[in-house]
């Protein structure tokens, strides 16, 4: 064998090089864990549940904001008796959102817009439930009749004599009939009713000043507008037609100083003073 002449392998600087190439820490493997022993590092060290958790959470937070399920379809308002459950609806502009994605203090705001909902408030409720509830602006109530004044409740129970003496941003409701009031008697409800949607809505929809509001068996609820117009509005009935009507003559430039709106077909005159 002498008479070969070649280089004995430097083994240990082969692998020392070999390790600074692939840029192995001494003191490592280079050999490649399998399959089944890299899952079982990860086990091992939390990183497999710690994955499954993360693809569970963005699953289920796909799921529920892109879901159908989630989606606001039953509205219900409670509170409301003047206005019109369909009105608070339209208002709130939640149907058909994502339930995730109602802002319960933003709609509360639109609420307050309406100039008959004096406090508002909202939940959501999974799957698809919006609850809203408001109070609307309820005038204080004296039923006058001549020179005395008596405290009605909401449902037209008569409570006693007035004694507060002068009332600010009071509903007075004048009463011409001549009937006899005492407490414990019960006051026509639709009049009671009927006043303080008339206290609302002129001044709101019609821009008309109310000075004063009267009762009496045969023309039911009036309205004296300050510009000592008389205005005849009977009962509930056809309320958003006689609405219309004044709205019409108002637009028109109308001039009148009383107006029946009871009959299907209203009339007006202008050749006389208002009176009761």
């Amino acid at each position: 064998m002498n008479q070969f002449d070649y280089n004995r392998p430097n083994t240990r600087a082969r692998i020392a090089a070999r390790r600074k190439q692939a840029r192995i820490p001494a003191g490592e493997s280079a050999v490649l864990p399998g399959p089944q022993r890299l899952l079982l590092s990860w086990i091992a060290s939390g990183r497999l549940f710690s994955f499954i958790m993360l693809f569970g959470a963005l699953a289920g937070l796909w799921y529920s904001t892109m879901s159908a399920q989630f989606v606001v379809r039953d509205i219900r308002v409670s509170g409301a008796e003047i206005l019109a459950t369909d009105e608070i609806i339209a208002l709130s502009a939640a149907t058909g959102r994502s339930i995730w994605l109602v802002d319960t203090d933003r709609l509360t705001e639109q609420l307050l817009t309406n100039a008959y909902v004096e406090q508002a408030a909202a939940r959501v409720l999974l799957p698809d439930q919006l609850d809203i509830l408001i109070i609307e602006r309820r005038p204080d109530v004296r039923w006058q009749v001549g020179g005395e004044r008596y405290l009605v409740d909401s449902s037209g129970l008569v409570l006693g004599n007035d004694t507060t003496g002068a009332v600010t941003n009071t509903l007075v409701i004048e009463d011409h009939s001549g009937l006899v009031i005492e407490p414990g008697m019960k006051i026509d409800r639709e009049a009671l009713h009927l006043s303080r949607e008339l206290a609302l809505r002129l001044p709101t929809e019609l821009g008309i000043s109310v000075a004063s509001i009267g009762w009496d068996l045969q023309q039911g609820i009036t309205i004296t507008t300050n510009d000592q117009q008389l205005i005849i509005f009977g009962s509930e009935e056809r309320l958003d037609e006689k609405f219309a009507v004044l709205r019409t003559l108002r637009d028109d430039g109308t001039i009148f100083t009383m107006l029946d709106l009871r009959p299907a077909t209203p009339y007006y005159r202008q050749d006389a003073a208002p009176t009761p």
